[in-house]
């Protein structure tokens, strides 16, 4: 979760980095402090001077933070996609690294189209898919190709890492498949054995691009076959972030990594139309080098293909449509939800149609949990920007018992009480209420009343807001940031928040984009990362992982099972989904009725009625006939 900065042409002006042998020295997301004064040469600074200094620098980093939606496309991106966008297969793209060393003499000298290689179309030779790819390296145009298969396009001449994982996966499928037809199992709860799976295997392998390449691409592979699998229509969003080279170790273009963005839509009935209100519900696939990425953030990605996999296989129809992404490179300035927002969900899903964003939900490390007293601590930022919250947590002992949801006041307070709602009844509201009761209202309301029209409004959110299950011991806390929705081109107002605001979700408040400049509703789930129990000590380091969880005790299955379920429910009310599932469980429940039964069995004795008077009357003819033969 925590971000890699370097601040290189921003701070230059304020001397917050050194160069010794050309060399760049990085910072990182925690606040820049500036150099210590030489006290040879200048007089020693008061402390009062330092604050404004650090106040200056800081404001510097979060203007470049927060501008960094609208700097302009240098890199190169390419949007693999089963034909769900135009159908088209020949557009203008810049020349991905993937594609360079392949050889383009089938090429005229004096044409740019090249052939796919054969890989990027599952191993079929595909002679009529081309692409016009400039013959420059340092184009600037975005690029899309719409292909109707990519499972070749991370192929490596190893075996596929996460084949057996697949294997389980597909038994455990079949298990569903029939436990359900016994009417054992809701389809629609979520599965236990299904999270564990991926959480202890493939979501607890380190995925950092410094150090494994081949990982991350099986990684990637996984999800997407795991996406496809389900019924979305997947595709992958890649991106060589060449204008973001600051934020890396390496200065050379070429050593800059591509990105993967892994994206499954669920169409809604209202797909394609202004009338469609877009959910999303995402997580980043990366970590820091050499962690696992168990907590950070493997729980949260979990959490996302575990939803996707309760609504398909629940046989959901949504009304609004519903996409899961799993963001890469958040570790180094959020870059993945970056490209998502800027040039995948309003270049191609919004604008394209006018429809709107609902609201996302961004999952990170959402699995810790800690039922002893003082587990849990703030850093002094979270202290000082929501202090009702640090109260809270003062007078419960400081026990990291919960979850977390930030929302932002009047923004996105409707995602929050929503999760909340669905937390509290533990996966049974859906069979008690309707799906628009199941969403929580914000607006007032108006009721008449002996002719008169009486408005009641909703009382206004307390700062914190602790939510019980009904039946676990499993807490959420509503967490409310008076944040302001748009900022315009004040962004050093958000410079006191920028220590809440190092994840995903903030490319989604404020993403600064100027052709779109609409914050999207969003919220963060979270089990606060580096500020409970042992993750203090293991966040961002090679204990965050299956393996040391055995012995350190941090990560609670259960609880992230119960996150799941509360997720299923919201992403199911909020898009006003019909599923099958659930309509089928609802007539074998009727079925069951004592009314219904006894109104078969009534039903039946009336029908053996009527048979029995039927072959009375049938006797007494043939009875009749013959007493008239006799005579």
């Amino acid at each position: 979760m925590k971000v890699i900065i370097v601040l290189v042409v921003y701070l230059v002006s304020v001397g917050c980095y050194q160069e010794t042998n050309d060399e760049v020295s990085h910072a990182s997301l925690d606040p820049p402090m500036s150099e210590e004064s030489d006290i040879s040469n200048a007089t020693q600074p008061t402390s009062e001077e330092e604050k404004e200094n650090d106040r200056k620098i800081m404001e510097q980093w979060t203007r470049m933070f927060f501008n960094m939606g609208r700097t302009p496309l240098q890199g190169e991106q390419i949007l693999i996609f089963p034909g769900l966008f135009n159908g088209s297969t020949t557009v203008e793209v810049a020349k991905l690294r993937e594609l360079r060393s392949f050889d383009n003499e089938s090429t005229s000298n004096n044409s740019s189209t090249t052939v796919l290689p054969a890989y990027l179309i599952d191993g079929q030779e595909l002679p009529d898919v081309q692409t016009n790819l400039p013959t420059t390296s340092n184009a600037t145009s975005t690029s899309f190709i719409v292909l109707s298969n990519d499972s070749r396009l991370f192929y490596h001449d190893e075996e596929y890492y996460f084949e057996d994982v697949e294997s389980l996966d597909e038994d455990q499928r079949q298990r569903r498949r029939l436990r359900s037809a016994r009417n054992e199992m809701n389809l629609l709860n979520a599965d236990h054995e299904h999270i564990t799976t991926m959480i202890t295997t493939v979501f607890s392998t380190a995925r950092n691009y410094l150090n494994n390449e081949t990982v991350r691409a099986n990684v990637v592979q996984y999800i997407t076959h795991k996406m496809r699998s389900f019924g979305l229509v997947t595709g992958n969003q890649i991106f060589h972030p060449i204008e973001f080279a600051a934020l890396f170790a390496e200065v050379d273009e070429e050593s800059i990594p591509s990105g993967t963005n892994v994206i499954g839509i669920l169409p809604g009935e209202l797909w394609g139309s202004k009338e469609d209100e877009v959910l999303v519900i995402g997580a980043h696939w990366d970590t820091v080098p050499f962690s696992g990425g168990m907590d950070d953030n493997g729980s949260g990605v979990t959490a996302v293909l575990e939803v996707a996999r309760a609504m398909t296989e629940g046989g959901c129809r949504p009304k609004h449509s519903v996409i899961f992404v799993a963001f890469d490179l958040e570790e180094v300035g959020c870059l993945g939800s970056i490209f998502f927002v800027r040039d995948f969900l309003i270049q191609q899903v919004l604008q394209p149609y006018g429809a709107k964003l609902k609201g996302a939900f961004i999952l990170d490390t959402i699995m810790n949990y800690n039922e002893t007293q003082f587990s849990q601590t703030l850093s002094p930022e979270w202290q000082s920007a929501l202090p009702f919250f640090w109260e809270d947590l003062q007078a419960e002992n400081k026990t990291g018992d919960f979850l977390a949801v930030l929302y932002r006041k009047d923004v996105d307070a409707s995602l929050a009480d929503t999760l909340a709602s669905n937390w509290k009844g533990d996966g049974k509201q859906n069979k008690k209420k309707s799906l628009k009761d199941n969403t929580v209202d914000r607006n007032p309301r108006t009721f008449r009343v002996n002719n008169k029209e009486i408005t009641i409004m909703k009382k206004e959110d307390k700062p914190i807001e602790t939510v019980k299950s009904n039946n676990s011991k499993y807490r959420l806390k509503k967490v409310r940031m008076d944040l302001v929705a748009e900022v315009g081109e004040k962004l050093e107002l958000l410079t006191s928040w920028i220590d809440l605001l190092r994840s995903d979700h903030s490319r989604f408040w404020y993403h600064n984009i100027e052709s779109y400049p609409h914050s999207f509703p969003a919220v963060l789930i979270t089990d606060t990362a580096p500020y409970r129990g042992i993750m203090q000590e293991c966040y961002h380091q090679e204990c965050d992982s299956s393996s040391a969880n055995e012995n350190l005790k941090f990560a609670n299955i259960p609880f992230l099972t119960k996150t799941c379920q509360a997720l299923i429910d919201t992403m199911v009310s909020l898009s006003e989904s019909k599923c099958l599932f659930e309509s089928q469980q609802q007539e074998a429940t009727k079925s069951r009725r004592p009314g219904a039964s006894k109104q078969k069995d009534s039903s039946s004795s009336g029908s053996r009625k009527s048979s029995f008077h039927q072959i009375l009357i049938a006797i007494t003819l043939i009875v009749s006939q013959f007493s008239i033969m006799l005579r």
